[in-house]
């Protein structure tokens, strides 16, 4: 028998680790997935504000190994200058990434919450979960985006993780909480019953059945675009 029930089984388990996490300024993130059922249980349990984390990394065709940078909403801009110039990548064929990633993320933003904008960040503490990680990539990338977009505090709570990726997020987190660790990425089917994927409905409904976060006064403040100043000299060639 799986160790959790489902997981929003999980979610409460993981709550009795998370007590010092209450308040008005606490916020429970999760990348679309099966992670939101973690969270949103999170969010009922310690009465806090639920939203996803969106991010989409950024290559260029050309490059698809190469991730120069992380695109996050608002326009949010993170750019690795070094792989730029490595890449030697060319402002027209970035300018197209960014424009198409952008427009994925303001389809996706619309499905999960509708007309709603994300929850604040600034000068709050963000709790970042997911159901069942074997790599560190996502919620990375999760972390880096929610500190620019203000949190104060950035704790990383799973319920089930390799050893390995827990290590791996430890630069980017205040606290980790993981109450089952492994020492090999963990299969999902063996922590969880059987069960369909978290489609963009289940995502809007849970967001949207979470009372802890009042919508009204949780709106993102003005879109803000956060680039190196060095991101134009740093490039070299040209574009074919």
């Amino acid at each position: 028998m799986p160790p959790f029930q489902d997981r929003n089984d999980a979610g409460r388990q993981l709550a009795g680790l998370l007590a010092a996490f209450r308040g008005h300024d606490v916020v429970v993130l999760a990348p679309p997935g099966g992670g939101v059922r973690v969270a949103a249980e999170l969010a009922t349990t310690l009465h806090i504000a639920l939203d996803v984390i969106l991010v989409r990394p950024l290559t260029v065709a050309r490059r698809p190994d190469l991730v120069y940078g992380l695109l996050g909403e608002d326009e949010t801009l993170l750019i690795d200058t070094t792989a730029v110039a490595d890449g030697a990548l060319c402002e027209s064929e970035r300018a197209e990434t960014e424009q198409r990633q952008s427009e994925i993320l303001r389809r996706s933003a619309f499905s999960y919450r509708g007309d709603r904008k994300r929850v604040d960040l600034r000068d709050r503490t963000v709790v970042i979960t997911d159901d069942c990680l074997t790599d560190a990539t996502v919620l990375r990338h999760s972390c880096r985006m929610a500190r620019v977009h203000g949190a104060i505090r950035i704790a990383v709570a799973v319920p089930v993780a390799a050893r390995s990726a827990l290590g791996n997020l430890s630069p980017y987190a205040d606290k980790i909480v993981c109450p089952h660790p492994t020492a090999q990425p963990p299969d999902a089917d063996r922590w969880y019953p059987p069960g369909g994927p978290t489609a963009s409905a289940d995502i809007a409904a849970l967001l949207g059945g979470n009372h802890s976060c009042d919508w009204s006064n949780g709106f993102a403040g003005p879109d803000r675009r956060t680039t190196p100043a060095s991101r134009s000299s740093s490039m070299r060639g040209r574009c074919s």
